[in-house]
């Protein structure tokens, strides 16, 4: 009897470099190793499939970009998310012992009816992000500033991603 392969999430780790804080997330190919280390289809399925199991598809890669350096009780990982009409900056979560916590996009491009949705991040060495993100009407053309926002999340310290609450939006 064949023994099928079991994850490690030890092995998953080794496949995320180490990444120091501030980081900036454009959404362009140059960020992406041009000759990425293949993730194997057990650790695929062990660690990165429990965040996107409703939008897997035979067209969709994941390419593992990098942990975030620092953490304690939890691990931060960021993977690349390639697929038809999107590319994604995908932060994911672990408990020490590997167990997926929570998970944000906050990168990426991704073409949408109005036109094309740039999302730029920047993780803070506080464990904050802010993204801005707007709407070009090709590839080729300027964001529109109208269809520009900003917005805050933060990893907590337990390892959950939350989005923060603009101040200006509790006074409306």
């Amino acid at each position: 009897m064949k023994r099928l392969p079991t994850a490690q999430f030890a092995e998953f780790i080794e496949f995320f470099p180490p990444l120091e804080l501030p980081l900036s997330l454009l959404p362009d190919l140059s960020q992406i190793p041009s000759d990425p280390l293949p993730l194997p289809g057990v650790l695929q399925d062990a660690f990165i499939l429990p965040f996107e199991s409703d939008e897997m598809d035979e067209f969709t890669e994941y390419i593992p970009y990098g942990r975030i350096s620092g953490t304690k009780d939890y691990y931060a990982m960021i993977y690349w998310k390639a697929g038809v009409m999107r590319y994604e900056f995908i932060l994911g979560t672990y408990s020490a012992e590997g167990d997926p916590l929570s998970h944000a996009i906050v990168g990426g491009l991704r073409y949408e009816e109005e036109g094309v949705l740039h999302s730029v991040a920047v993780i803070h060495e506080d464990l904050s992000i802010t993204i801005a993100e707007g709407i070009a009407e090709s590839d080729d053309k300027d964001l529109n500033p109208e269809q520009t926002q900003t917005y805050q999340m933060a990893i907590s310290p337990s390892g959950v991603i939350m989005y923060e609450t603009n101040e200006e939006d509790k006074e409306e």
